[in-house]
């Protein structure tokens, strides 16, 4: 008799333990939801980008939209092949697009991107450049432009049709990132506009447009600008690995969903952001870890 008093006197202390557990998650939600109404956007994106900054990435309440900074730690990190190759081991599905020429009496890559990268939705223009070499341009190590090889550069992301998101900026790598959207590289179009600095460096460029697949249909130039989209790759993918990708793709719309259900009580990403730091840091942690965010890749 008195095990089975014990028994039952276990099971009351569980009880009341999750009970408990719950009333104080509950208060603590309850808090947090409070204080997201109280504070103000200025204050909200102070926290935020404070958070964001050592990740190298800021975000822009105007566009709704993540962005890389111009001084970020991975301008010192350059491009090589492999970082493409890797990219589904850290839940980036994504299609790549180098264009490769030379300029100056170096090499020059400037490379597109655009996909899934963990629970965003994105797209990437970089600039890099490297010595000449005896070696074939995409076997070549390249470093982040330097402050004079910097362009002015446009993006435009449409998926479906449907615009997500538009950049313009002097810059050595120019992107843009949507937070909680699902996408499949293949639904994604990326309008591109490069403007050179030289009328050499333009000719160059186009070159190194028609090599990798491109006709001069596809380029519209004025003076010294450059417009083209990207929505198939022309260019040979990396190693194709189907079954991480599957992988990495059900992990992306799984984050994605955990996002959007978590934050449902909030519609602007400022409000579910700022909820995520005070109501559940885990998951806000976890958004930072997840693509290029999170990725040394650059």
């Amino acid at each position: 008799m008195n095990i089975e008093y014990i028994i039952c006197g276990c099971i009351v202390l569980v009880l009341l333990l999750l009970i408990l557990i719950c009333c104080l998650r509950c208060h603590r939600h309850k808090k947090a939801k409070c204080r997201v109404k109280c504070r103000s956007d200025e204050e909200k994106l102070r926290d935020i980008n404070s958070a964001l900054k050592g990740f190298g990435f800021a975000y822009d309440i105007s566009k709704d939209i993540f962005y890389s900074l111009e001084d970020a730690w991975q301008r010192k990190m350059g491009y090589g092949k492999i970082y493409d190759e890797m990219a589904p081991s850290m839940n980036m599905v994504i299609d790549c697009e180098p264009i490769y020429f030379e300029y100056d009496d170096r090499l020059f890559m400037i490379e597109l991107w655009k996909g899934q990268y963990g629970i965003t939705t994105g797209a990437e223009v970089g600039i890099y450049t490297a010595a000449m070499q005896d070696k074939e341009p995409d076997k070549v190590f390249y470093h982040a432009a330097s402050e004079e090889d910097r362009l002015l550069m446009n993006i435009t992301l449409w998926k479906n049709g449907k615009k997500l998101f538009q950049r313009g900026k002097i810059h050595w790598w120019l992107t843009g990132f949507r937070l909680g959207e699902f996408s499949y590289p293949g639904e994604l179009m990326l309008e591109v506009s490069i403007s050179f600095t030289e009328p050499e460096m333009l000719d160059a460029f186009v070159r190194g447009c028609y090599r990798a697949g491109y006709l001069p249909d596809n380029l519209h130039i004025w003076c010294n600008r450059v417009e083209f989209c990207f929505a198939t790759p022309k260019t040979k993918q990396p190693v194709k690995r189907k079954c991480r990708k599957r992988i990495a793709q059900w992990q992306n719309r799984h984050n994605c969903r955990l996002y959007c259900r978590v934050t449902r009580c909030f519609e602007r990403t400022i409000d579910k952001l700022d909820y995520l730091m005070q109501a559940y840091p885990r998951v806000f942690h976890m958004i930072l870890k997840l693509g290029r965010i999170g990725s040394g890749r650059k």
